[in-house]
């Protein structure tokens, strides 16, 4: 563990005892360390790639955690801004991408899933942030298809300018998670209770930015039970204006995961990335051939 991480543990406790090293994929992603402490206590040491995930984890714990409930997510115990280190508790359960669980328990944890992400959604709903010009948009999406268009095959390039050709619906800012995912959500069979981890990626956004446009192209499209048992939580389908959003800021995630993953030799991002790829094509109708026509 960094002496970095060592430091803050120290600033808790006298005693502990580092149990395991947890690595994360890519050459940018530090591992999260998990920490026994003196008295039965549980926790994990996390060391932040960079200031704005380290500010946005810590934002959220102090900020934007609280909306969720008590005993819904992890509580930070210590945060130090020099050394970009944290160390929150832990929670039971175990991440719900590698349960397998019985179909009427799996609709559950979709259920609860649902209704967390729209009780975060409220966190900070008397906070603003500024509205994306059509210029901040156009240059967005010129910078993403330069950046990415090395990696990433042609026909996948031309769906998402279609997709993206014009900025989404203004929709308002919400506490966004930002990978609300299986892998985060902390599943807990004894007690048929899910908790919420990992708020580096939490920032004022609209719903459909991260929170519901990845859920969708990576997993509700091919599984109508489980989307049904999500927005049944969430409290309502999406609107129409979500839905062209989702679709919008799906295409630019997918392929920004995609190449993110070639990049860091994420095979398991890789495969995520193609699979959004490949639901907004049957969504929207216009895969020909294995190609894009617009």
């Amino acid at each position: 563990m960094p002496s970095a991480l060592h430091h803050l543990v120290e600033s808790a406790t006298d005693t502990y005892t580092v149990v395991a090293e947890y690595p994360r994929p890519g050459d940018i992603r530090p591992s999260v360390w998990e920490v026994n402490g003196p008295g039965g206590q549980r926790w994990f040491g996390k060391c932040h790639a960079g200031a704005k995930l380290h500010r946005r984890e810590v934002t959220a714990y102090e900020k934007w955690t609280v909306a969720l409930g008590a005993d819904r997510a992890p509580e930070l115990v210590s945060a130090d801004t020099q050394t970009r280190t944290v160390l929150v508790t832990a929670v039971p359960g175990r991440g719900l991408d590698s349960l397998r669980l019985p179909v009427e328990q799996e609709r559950a944890a979709y259920e609860q899933a649902g209704e967390l992400l729209a009780r975060f959604h409220t966190a900070a709903a008397d906070e603003s942030m500024p509205e994306v010009t059509e210029e901040a948009w156009d240059e967005t999406i010129t910078r993403l298809l330069g950046r990415t268009g090395r990696n990433v095959p042609e026909h996948d390039l031309a769906m998402v300018r279609t997709l993206a050709g014009e900025a989404p619906p203004r929709l308002p800012p919400v506490s966004q998670h930002g990978d609300y995912m299986p892998k985060n959500w902390m599943w807990d069979e004894t007690e048929q209770r899910l908790r919420v981890i990992d708020f580096e990626r939490a920032e004022l956004r609209p719903a459909a930015y991260r929170d519901l446009s990845r859920l969708r192209y990576r997993i509700l499209c091919n599984r109508p039970d489980l989307n049904a048992a999500f927005h049944h939580g969430y409290g309502r389908p999406l609107t129409e204006e979500e839905q062209i959003a989702c679709r919008t800021y799906g295409a630019l995630d997918a392929l920004d995961c995609l190449d993110w993953g070639i990049r860091q030799r994420d095979i398991g991002l890789v495969d995520e990335a193609h699979t959004m790829l490949e639901n907004l094509r049957l969504e929207t109708g216009k895969c020909v051939w294995g190609g894009w026509r617009a």
